[in-house]
């Protein structure tokens, strides 16, 4: 089976990287300078087109953080999370924000208390659709294309 080549665009407060992505192996090269970045209440918007590898980073950013279970898709659950032991980043806190019809259903997930939690840093798929909630946050955007 042929793998389409990505190419993943991280708006970092360093400044923007652009990665290629040729191998399911490569993730790691995206997730390393991305997890260097980030400190407790981070929140990392992913966008790209369905299959283009959100889940992928998000698995590769957590095995990197020492999450001890593989991360899997929060596509039906909304929201995982993963203890992680990163510096001081204890909770990786994952969301999929694909299924929800509007920004009336983000209330049920209480992000804000999600990323109250100390050490807690937040990760949303499809950030497109809780882009009111995202307004006047600090976020380090993630593209992939």
């Amino acid at each position: 089976m042929h793998k389409q080549t990505r190419r993943v665009a991280l708006s970092l407060a360093d400044g923007r990287q652009n990665i290629q992505v040729d191998r399911v192996e490569d993730w790691d090269a995206v997730a390393q300078p991305l997890l260097k970045s980030l400190e407790p209440g981070s929140i990392i918007a992913l966008s790209g087109e369905m299959g283009a590898g959100k889940t992928t980073l998000v698995q590769s950013l957590a095995k990197l953080a020492g999450a001890q279970k593989r991360a899997l898709s929060p596509t039906f659950a909304l929201m995982r999370v993963y203890p992680v032991k990163y510096e001081n980043i204890r909770r990786l806190v994952h969301v999929d924000a694909y299924r929800l019809e509007s920004e009336r259903d983000l209330p049920a997930l209480d992000l804000d208390e999600e990323l109250s939690e100390p050490g807690t840093v937040l990760v949303i798929e499809w950030p497109e659709n809780i882009q009111k909630w995202l307004t006047g946050k600090k976020i380090i955007k993630v593209l992939i294309k």
